[in-house]
């Protein structure tokens, strides 16, 4: 005969919402949030409307996000779903995901910046939306590429998301534009006439693997290269979340916001 063995869980109060210990877990810590808190809108003295709970909305996204779980299953001790959706959409649209990410990115490490695109699977739920331009048919089914740049210390500084099919080199001169990189790392794909003159323009060093189809093969720095792996590391770090390794947002806008919101995770963590 088995016997259940009932635990206590303890529970703590935000916004006047109860939260178990079984979900805050993986909640935001009080010293990541005095680092966020100060950047979010709906301050005091602020236009516009002052935030209550922006604490508990942040846990809930990261919660949603974390766990891959449709917006309909967010436990209620969050708040309501569809409210806490309509916002997480709302953010989107007024760019504040992208804004806090960018508020967060504390003196990177530009003596090295690392280049690369990673495909993320597009999960069947999210298939019935209407296409949209950064959605793309590919052999393998439905999937998106996520294109990051990390610093010398693997942190994301730029993310783009667009259709799975999209070359990795297209979107180069947005992800390093504007940075005084000393070095620029990324794999051969990346290797294009119009990347090495950007990245001369730019005042840095392209260590690229020549395309194997070159006529005139040219030299790189692979000790220096051996460092990509950093990049590699950083998708890595994006994907243990769920909701980030399998594409389970209907259109790719609100997908791009959930990646934004990783990387604004994994800055908090270092900071904090």
């Amino acid at each position: 005969m088995s016997t259940r063995v009932l635990r206590y869980k303890k529970s703590t109060v935000y916004g006047g919402a109860l939260v178990e210990n079984s979900q805050r877990r993986h909640d935001i810590t009080d010293e990541a949030w005095a680092l966020l808190e100060p950047l979010l809108p709906g301050q005091s003295g602020q236009w516009g409307g002052v935030a209550k709970d922006n604490r508990l909305f942040i846990n809930a996204v990261f919660w949603i996000l974390r766990t891959g779980a449709p917006w309909r299953d967010l436990p209620p001790e969050y708040g309501r779903w569809g409210t806490v959706h309509q916002r997480f959409i709302r953010w989107r649209d007024k760019r504040i995901w992208e804004k806090l990410l960018e508020s967060l990115i504390d003196d990177p490490d530009f003596e090295w910046l690392m280049i690369d695109a990673s495909h993320c699977k597009v999960h069947p739920h999210a298939a019935g939306q209407r296409r949209q331009p950064g959605d793309g048919a590919y052999k393998r089914g439905l999937n998106s590429k996520i294109h990051l740049a990390v610093d010398a210390h693997g942190m994301p500084v730029r993310v783009a998301v667009t259709a799975g099919t999209t070359a990795d080199c297209t979107q180069a001169a947005a992800l390093i534009d504007g940075i005084a990189a000393q070095f620029l790392l990324a794999d051969r794909g990346y290797d294009s006439n119009e990347i090495l003159d950007k990245a001369v323009q730019a005042g840095c060093e392209a260590v690229i693997p020549p395309r194997r189809n070159r006529k005139k093969q040219r030299d790189y720095d692979k000790d220096i290269y051996r460092v990509r792996h950093l990049v590699e590391n950083a998708f890595l770090h994006l994907k243990r979340w769920r909701g980030i390794a399998t594409r389970y947002a209907k259109t790719v806008s609100a997908f791009a916001a959930a990646v934004q919101v990783r990387c604004i995770a994994l800055w908090l963590k270092v900071l904090a």
